[in-house]
């Protein structure tokens, strides 16, 4: 083979690898920004995602609207009350990572401050509580809302969660 053949040969073994390797970018960028298009907030105050709680809400309340047999006026309820927890419970976990955030960086700084880093673990242990409170609160008022024969039912549904999210029933 001639000089000149190996030349256009290379050539053509190079844009070849070019070309597949463009296109092996372009189906990445694909499946990573078109398929998949960024989430953008509804609210813009919150610097985080909203939870994915409100991909499932209509799926939840259905699931409570027929086990519970609830009313269309309970629905309402529960999704309103569901709907204020949760925007309750994103800035008290805003609150949460942003101190143990804060605790994280004065734990490892050179000079740790035991008098900061303690009244930052206070903080975030109250965040905490506070985050338990809100979850009372909410069960409080979910119960308010329905009747004795539908508190029932909501009782066996959540031990029949709470025990399918139980860490021995994951690994079966």
């Amino acid at each position: 083979m001639d000089i000149f053949a190996q030349k256009k040969m290379l050539i053509r073994v190079v844009f070849f690898l070019a070309f597949l390797n463009l296109s092996a970018m372009g189906v990445f960028i694909w499946k990573e920004f078109i398929q998949k298009p960024p989430h953008f907030h509804r609210d813009f105050r919150l610097p985080f995602p909203p939870p994915h709680h409100d991909m499932n809400k209509n799926h939840f309340s259905r699931i409570l609207k027929d086990k519970l047999e609830l009313d269309a006026k309970q629905v309402k309820l529960f999704d309103k009350l569901r709907t204020e927890f949760h925007n309750k419970e994103n800035i008290v976990l805003h609150n949460l990572r942003a101190g143990r955030d804060s605790m994280n960086v004065e734990m490892f700084n050179k000079n740790t401050d035991e008098k900061l880093l303690n009244s930052i673990a206070k903080r975030v242990s109250e965040n905490e509580f506070q985050m338990e409170m809100l979850k009372i609160e909410q069960a409080k008022k979910l119960k308010a809302i329905c009747n004795q024969k539908q508190l029932e039912k909501f009782e066996n549904l959540m031990r029949e969660m709470r025990d399918y999210f139980k860490p021995e029933h994951k690994k079966k």
